[in-house]
């Protein structure tokens, strides 16, 4: 049974069960409310019923049906009411009012014939009664307008993610020679069988243009030359999404590519369809209802080739562009001091809360999901470490070293020690027996007793292990929920929380714990915050911003006296205050703390966090054993040279 057979039994069928329900109407403006309503419920069949005889013996009820639902789902139709209607003898006037998810809400104006008959009031119907220029042989067609994207700036408007040149690279069957695909999928990156599948689409004629990949301008120059030595071979250029950022910022800004199935859900009601690029991870993606604007509608009346009457039209809405807080100068900066080590950089303005500089490392280029990323370049990125991990918001570590500023603030809070006792401390040390054969280790230092100055510039471990246990489990996790453990923080993109513990309670875990090793993980943008909270001197952690809308202000209110955040930062100050010191850069107004932590039996991190002027700088390394916090200082000393101060 063929479709169309199958889709006039149904239509019988339903019209036999309206025939049963349906009532007499004894009014005519109740027959146009009544057919309006059951247009809007969809219910074709029973409209059917309300028409004259006339109008049935000349339009069956397949084809009234299948038009009423082809048009009603191509606008989207969604509510529709009538306004302002008249009976003046057999004629009746009304306004409809449509709501739709393509053009909008429009009204338009009908008139429309009425007959009287043993059945009660019936309707002279006409396809005119849907739009009113439509005919039998005029068709209805819903055209859509995309926007323009909006880009994604820096702090100094430019661009990180714009509208630019692209260049799409296809074949013409009639011109080609029998190796010429082969070449191209050599070039391209691209399987022969793929270029051969889309050279066999149906509507591929010899001179037609069939795209095989979009490559970007570099690409473009890098492979111009071989690429028109191909016989077959054309070039278009065209408009397409250009990132201008390493690949370290690439999980920051993130990238665009086809909606997804899930995207297509929430998005499909405001005129988004399948094959839509949409922003897909990143601020791409947070922030894509703002960029991405909304497709406009034309719905209109054609005969042929011919427009004859537009319908109703929604201009498209244009993207609108983010700024973000970041400044691309100081971004490319980080990067090329990172180089090619796994980690990350962190720069922010302690005073605002705004992120100035992120990277991470490994990465991957943006263009290559933009302009549709080839089986190689999988391949590549599956052999890197975690690309897409942005591990500045993400990267969850043990802080080492770095926590120690923390300790001594919370036992200033406390009043459990005075920061000028000073004891020479064991190079291998445990409080009592009980601990078996466990001891806390320190580094190797000038023999002589160390105060909170010298133990912060030496980084003593056991120092801060008896520091903690002065302190207590109570105290410390009191004091770290201030400080954000175990809280959101209030950014836009993913990010993980902090934690000082996860089940342990023992006298050993918070002897480790308070020099940040034990269960405790953070990430360098929780420490960036932390540390914020002493270079301000006002305890106060800031909101942190990624975009230039997102509110200046206070994250977390500490409570922290200022003459004990003044005292921190005067040991910190010390503790970089000299080669000697582990925490030296060369600069005499750094604030700053070097920290090594372990992750696993032959993994480590080596973190440098420092202040000065306005800013907060957090490095995070990744590597084997033999990495150290000498490495991350090493790194900041090449920072602090290139940083605008």
């Amino acid at each position: 049974m063929g479709r169309r057979t199958v889709l006039a039994a149904l239509v019988c069928l339903a019209l036999m069960l309206c025939a049963c329900d349906n009532q007499e109407i004894r009014a005519p403006d109740d027959l146009i409310t009544r057919f309006v309503h059951l247009w809007q419920q969809g219910d074709w069949a029973a409209m059917y019923q309300l028409l004259s005889a006339e109008a049935r013996a000349r339009w069956d009820a397949e084809t009234f049906c299948r038009r009423y639902e082809k048009i009603s789902r191509g606008i989207g139709l969604q509510q529709l009411a009538v306004t302002e209607l008249e009976i003046a003898k057999d004629t009746a006037r009304y306004t409809l009012e449509f709501r739709t998810s393509t053009a909008g809400d429009f009204s338009l104006e009908y008139e429309a014939g009425l007959v009287r008959t043993r059945e009660g009031w019936k309707l002279h119907w006409d396809h005119c009664l849907i739009f009113p220029q439509l005919t039998e042989h005029r068709v209805v067609k819903v055209t859509r307008q995309m926007p323009r994207r909006g880009a994604i700036l820096d702090c100094n408007n430019v661009p990180l993610a714009a509208a630019g040149p692209v260049f799409c690279v296809g074949l013409v069957p009639g011109a080609m020679q029998p190796d010429s695909a082969a070449k191209l999928s050599l070039l391209l990156d691209v399987p022969e069988s793929e270029i051969r599948r889309l050279l066999e689409q149906s509507w591929v004629r010899p001179d037609t243009f069939v795209p095989v990949r979009t490559v970007g301008e570099a690409a473009w120059q890098q492979l111009r030359e071989a690429l028109t030595a191909v016989k077959g071979v054309k070039v278009r250029e065209q408009e397409g999404r250009v990132y201008n950022i390493p690949d370290s910022l690439a999980q920051t800004v993130g990238y665009v590519g086809e909606i997804e199935a899930e995207q297509l859900q929430e998005l499909a009601d405001l005129g988004f369809a399948a094959g839509d690029i949409v922003g897909r991870a990143g601020l791409e993606l947070v922030y894509d209802s703002v960029l991405a604007g909304r497709p406009g509608f034309t719905i209109s009346v054609w005969e042929g080739d011919s427009e004859v009457a537009v319908v109703a039209r929604r201009a498209p809405v244009p993207g609108r562009d983010v700024v973000t807080t970041l400044d691309l100068a100081q971004c490319r900066q980080l990067d090329a001091v990172l180089g090619g080590a796994n980690g990350s950089m962190l720069l922010l303005e302690f005073a605002t809360g705004a992120i100035r500089g992120v990277v991470s490392n490994p990465g991957f280029d943006c263009n290559w999901f933009a302009l549709g990323i080839t089986a190689g370049q999988y391949r590549e990125l599956a052999d890197r470490d975690a690309p897409f991990v942005n591990r500045a918001f993400n990267g969850l570590y043990p802080p080492g070293s770095v926590f120690k500023p923390f300790t001594a603030l919370m036992a200033l809070e406390e009043g459990v020690y005075d920061p000028e006792y000073s004891w020479d401390t064991p190079l291998r040390w445990q409080k009592s027996p009980q601990w078996g054969s466990y001891h806390v280790t320190r580094v190797v230092r000038p023999p002589h007793p160390v105060d909170l100055w010298e133990a912060m510039k030496w980084s003593d471990n056991v120092y801060f292990a008896d520091l903690g246990l002065k302190l207590g489990w109570e105290a410390l996790e009191r004091y770290g929920a201030a400080l954000g453990f175990a809280r959101d923080i209030p950014l836009s993109l993913n990010y993980q929380r902090s934690q000082i513990r996860k089940q342990g309670g023992s006298e050993i875990l918070l002897a480790d714990t308070s020099y940040g090793q034990g269960e405790m993980l953070t990430t360098p943008l929780h420490v960036a915050l932390m540390y914020a909270a002493i270079a301000r001197q006002d305890g106060n952690l800031p909101l942190p911003r990624l975009t230039a809308d997102d509110p200046a202000g206070i994250w977390l209110e500490t409570g922290f006296s200022a003459e004990n955040l003044q005292l921190l930062d005067s040991v910190l100050a010390y503790a970089a205050s000299d080669e000697e010191a582990r925490a030296w850069v060369g600069h005499g107004a750094v604030r700053g703390k070097t920290g090594t932590s372990e992750i696993s039996a032959t993994r480590q991190i080596a973190w440098y966090v420092c202040y000065f002027d306005q800013y907060v700088l957090v490095i995070t390394l990744e590597g084997d054993r033999s990495l150290s916090s000498l490495h991350a200082a090493a790194l900041a000393r090449e920072c602090l040279e290139g940083i605008k101060r």
